[in-house]
C-alpha cells in the first residue's frame, strides 16, 4: 500500500469517526423561561450604564457552588425589565430545585440582586417575578 493510499485510508476513517459521533450527539432541545426583574426603590439609575445579569441555577445540590443553566446579560435597562432564558430542557429534571438569579451593575459595580425559585421547569409555564433589592442589605 503507497504512501498515499495509508494517509486516504487514515483521513477517511477519521472523517468516518468524527461524522458518527457529531450525529449521535443530537440537537439541544430549547426551551424558554420568561419573566421580569424589577425593583420597588424610587431610583432611577442612568439606562446607559446599567447591566442585568440573569442566570437559571441549578441549587439542588447545597454542598456544591450552583450550576449555571441559562445565562442572560441585557444592557441600558429600566425596571421592570423582561428576560427570557434559553435553556436545553434535556438539561433540567423534575426534582431538581431551580432559581432565577438576578444582579443589576450599574457602571460595572452591584447595586441590586434578587433571587426566586422556580416553580415550574417544564418549558411552558412563566418564569418568577424577580424583586431586585439594595445589594448592601
Amino acid at each position: 500500500m503507497s504512501h498515499d493510499t495509508q494517509r486516504r485510508t487514515l483521513l477517511l476513517g477519521l472523517s468516518a469517526s468524527l461524522l458518527a459521533a457529531c450525529a449521535s450527539t443530537g440537537k439541544p432541545s430549547l426551551a424558554y423561561l420568561n419573566g421580569n426583574a424589577f425593583y420597588l426603590e424610587k431610583i432611577q439609575y442612568p439606562r446607559d450604564k446599567t447591566l442585568l445579569r440573569l442566570r437559571l441555577l441549578d441549587i439542588t445540590d447545597s454542598d456544591n457552588a450552583p450550576a449555571v443553566v441559562a445565562e442572560q446579560s441585557l444592557e441600558k435597562v429600566g425596571t421592570p425589565a423582561a428576560y427570557s432564558l434559553c435553556y436545553d430542557s434535556r438539561a433540567v429534571s423534575s426534582g431538581r430545585r431551580y432559581v432565577v438569579d438576578a444582579r443589576l451593575f450599574v457602571d460595572g459595580e452591584l447595586r441590586m440582586q434578587g433571587r426566586e425559585l422556580v416553580a415550574n421547569m417544564d418549558g411552558n409555564s412563566p418564569g418568577p417575578q424577580v424583586r431586585l433589592q439594595s445589594a448592601t442589605e
